[in-house]
């Protein structure tokens, strides 16, 4: 019999033992000393027999009975076998990406036999939580001497195009014109992006909002910061953008565009751009209402969401807009003052006039 280590899961440290994460099968349990050790002689396929032959027959007789639950519980596949079918198409499927792609994929994939509650159930879950643990704010202010801005009235005529129109219309512009973007009109998409609806403005008892783009649960995770460079009666730097009282605060970090570029992967047309809107996640707000893994993803897709009304609001504007999320993820937390475990990056949309 050959057998190697399974691919499809991790190992860790937890309470003083060691844990095998199948992430594919979403089963974690601990394994001795003695297993981890000998999963490190078969981190490729070798021969158990091979293996055995120099020991003693009482040490071969018990290092084989460990081999043996080690393949029974899914730790060592053997070769040939379906276990070693499966691991092979999902490694050709997966392998590029490499394994912390896949563990994050499987890891937060549903099976068959997951549970899911009812909404009732879960409300009422809810319900007895606010008391011991309130939700986070679904707003942000830093506390700071703050710009405000002009409020959204819907009547410049932008918001007067047709939808059809804007989603034909809509591009990624690497390039932009000159001049500076109107104050106006930022403050507009801001709102449009950031603020709560104007025609249901209210915050939830458990801290759900309603925006003009869809978010799991109604949590709005995503944090809305911009770096200006070229905006009418704003001073240049990185603001915190405040939705509820609609006003942006200054951070007091000012980047160039080599700073600008380097942060967003090396790209000059970002670095170049008057006005780059930062997302980020403030994860306790997707995570006070969905404890599981799964609602990682959930913060992802939030962030796809309201990149698009940036694209679709920009482009009726008559701006050029483009999303990127090849980032420098370090270099623009330090700039926000953001902490990585609990607030991630997630993307840059960058904007400025359409080129001549």
């Amino acid at each position: 019999m050959r057998a190697k280590v399974a691919e499809h899961a991790t190992l860790f440290y937890a309470d003083g033992a060691v844990v095998w994460d199948d992430y594919l099968h979403h089963r974690q349990f601990a394994i001795s000393e003695t297993a981890e050790l000998l999963c490190r002689k078969f981190t490729e396929f070798t021969d158990v027999d091979e293996l055995l032959a120099p020991l003693a027959e009482g040490d071969r007789a018990a290092l084989r009975k460990v081999l043996d639950e080690l393949v029974e519980a899914g730790v060592l596949i053997v070769e040939g076998s379906p276990a070693h079918e499966e691991e092979r198409r999902l490694l050709a499927a997966w392998g590029e990406w490499g394994t912390s792609a896949r563990h994050f994929h499987f890891a937060s994939r549903t099976l068959a036999d997951a549970p899911y509650q009812r909404s009732e159930e879960h409300d009422a879950l809810l319900d007895a939580k606010l008391t011991a643990e309130p939700p986070p704010a679904p707003f942000r202010s830093l506390g700071r001497t703050a710009v405000l801005l002009p409020r959204l009235d819907g009547t410049g005529k932008w918001a007067r195009e047709g939808l059809l129109d804007v989603l034909l219309s809509r591009r990624t512009t690497r390039e932009f014109g000159p001049g500076p973007l109107p104050l106006t009109k930022v403050a507009e998409l801001l709102a449009v992006l950031g603020g709560p609806s104007p025609v249901r403005s209210r915050i939830g008892r458990s801290g759900t909002v309603f925006k003009t783009s869809p978010s799991g649960g109604g949590r709005h995770p995503v944090e809305l910061y911009a770096h200006v460079r070229a905006v009418e009666a704003l001073e240049p730097g990185w603001y915190h953008y405040d939705g509820l009282a609609h006003a942006l605060e200054p951070i007091g970090v000012t980047w160039g565009p080599a700073e600008m570029t380097a942060a967003a992967g090396d790209q000059d047309w970002v670095g170049c751009a008057p006005l780059v809107l930062a997302y980020t996640g403030v994860l306790e707000r997707t995570r006070w209402r969905y404890d599981t893994s799964r609602a990682y993803r959930v913060v992802q897709m939030d962030v796809g969401h309201l990149s698009q009304t940036a694209y679709l609001v920009a482009t009726a504007m008559g701006f050029g807009i483009g999303f990127t999320a090849a980032l420098r993820d370090e270099l623009v937390e330090q700039a926000l003052g953001c902490d990585a475990y609990h607030e991630v990056v997630l993307g840059l949309s960058a904007l400025g006039p359409l080129p001549e």
